[in-house]
């Protein structure tokens, strides 16, 4: 039986090991897991579950343009987090974006970026193109552009929209190939942030703070990334043609419907409390404070997605999702 292809970047990490675990389930498809690093032990840990382990950096474009040779679908995922953290801890760069005039926040976007273009420069290489069929771009709605320039401190979402940019405004050939994820709000990770996660009251019960800003739009996709990515890639390869959207959501949902299944779940009582911006901030750590509270006030205004109505739901598309 003829398999196909498929090149999952950041198969050690949530993302593309759910795509991973996904495609294993299909014995027609053959995983090439792309790392910086083939002998660590996540990435061992893949290859003796049969899935090929190719070294792939992202600064690098013909290592890129290497590990994309002979696929037939890829997936493709930058890291702001990773970047944040690499500069945040390192004298050398924190001193290079000083001197560029720019924050940890905007240099750690500027090399996301530019890993997301070296991604896509490659992608968009005649022979990769020769086999590739699809291409699924893990993205974020441009919150600059979109807002008309009020919100300009998400820069984990705008150096994601820009490489989505640069692909349907200057690579014809794999925008033509492309479709696209725009993932919600991890539950891996919510509870490291105060203002998402369950606080105790003097009464004993628990709730979750709702910011209390004008905007039509009150409801949050939330993901189970490490299940739910590999359904929505599942279904962006398989099932639909290139050029569709989805929304990235294992349920979207109001914050007082989340705090009373959280308080199901657990078995105490939880609610929701509406907050002013700034008490809202204060739930937030100082180090990711302003771009966490202006994307916040920008999920209210403009929706998650940014009012984007080629940004489908997974049930418009018939996804299936983590219960």
């Amino acid at each position: 039986m003829d398999t196909k292809l498929i090149a999952v970047l950041g198969i050690t990490g949530t993302q593309g090991s759910s795509v991973a675990t996904t495609f294993l389930k299909h014995n027609d498809w053959r995983i090439r897991g792309i790392t910086r690093n083939p002998d660590s032990e996540k990435a061992t840990a893949w290859a003796k579950k049969g899935v090929e382990i190719i070294q792939g950096d992202q600064d690098d474009v013909e290592s890129m343009k290497r590990a994309f040779r002979g696929a037939n679908a890829i997936f493709a995922v930058t890291d702001f987090a990773s970047n944040y953290t690499k500069v945040s801890k390192d004298d050398a760069l924190r001193e290079k974006a000083k001197a560029m005039g720019r924050s940890v926040d905007e240099y750690a976007a500027d090399l996301e970026q530019a890993q997301g273009i070296n991604i896509v420069t490659a992608a968009a290489d005649a022979d990769v193109l020769s086999t590739l069929e699809r291409f699924v771009f893990s993205t974020l709605p441009g919150v600059k552009t979109i807002s008309g320039g009020k919100y300009t401190h998400a820069y984990e979402f705008d150096s994601k929209a820009s490489v989505e940019n640069h692909v349907r405004e200057n690579l014809p050939g794999l925008s033509e190939r492309m479709s696209t994820v725009t993932l919600g709000i991890y539950q891996e990770t919510w509870n490291g942030i105060p203002a998402f996660a369950p606080q105790k009251d003097q009464d004993g019960a628990f709730f979750f703070v709702r910011l209390n800003w004008p905007g039509p739009h009150q409801t949050y996709p939330r993901v189970i990334a490490s299940q739910d990515t590999g359904a929505f890639v599942e279904a962006l390869v398989l099932h639909h043609p290139p050029g569709t959207d989805v929304l990235g959501a294992s349920e979207i949902i109001h914050t007082s419907d989340y705090a009373a299944l959280w308080g199901r779940v657990m078995g105490v009582k939880a609610g929701a409390k509406d907050v002013s911006d700034e008490v809202f901030a204060s739930y937030i750590p100082e180090e990711i404070r302003e771009p966490m509270l202006e994307m916040a006030k920008f999920f209210v205004e403009y929706g998650y997605a940014g009012g984007n109505p080629k940004v489908k739901t997974p049930a418009e598309l018939g996804i299936q999702t983590t219960p």
